[in-house]
């Protein structure tokens, strides 16, 4: 799984470089994003601009993600979200929960 990291004074930026956000990188992006939100104090964004499909084990990264920010009391952005992933979460009544850039 390859990512993209950009800390800057007001945001910090996570961008997945991998066409799929699923099964197969799941576990591995929970750690990561885990260890990254609990270390980061300002607003958080994922950038899923390469991602072309999602499965619910990458949804349920997402919502792990969202639920570490609501607890700071911020919300997640998610940024440049693929046609396909975006219906996705709309039919999965996402599209409520996250702040879709």
């Amino acid at each position: 799984m390859k990512f993209e990291i950009d800390k800057q004074k007001d945001k910090t930026i996570f961008r997945l470089e991998s066409k799929s956000l699923d099964h197969s990188i799941a576990a591995e992006l929970k750690t990561e994003l885990i260890f990254l939100q609990k270390e980061t104090g300002n607003q958080f964004i994922i950038d899923l601009k390469d991602v072309t499909k999602c499965d619910s084990s990458g949804l349920s990264v997402l919502l792990l993600s969202e639920r570490l920010e609501r607890e700071k009391n911020r919300k997640l952005i998610l940024k440049n979200v693929n046609t396909g992933v975006r219906d996705l979460m709309k039919i999965a009544r996402l599209d409520r929960v996250f702040d879709i850039d």
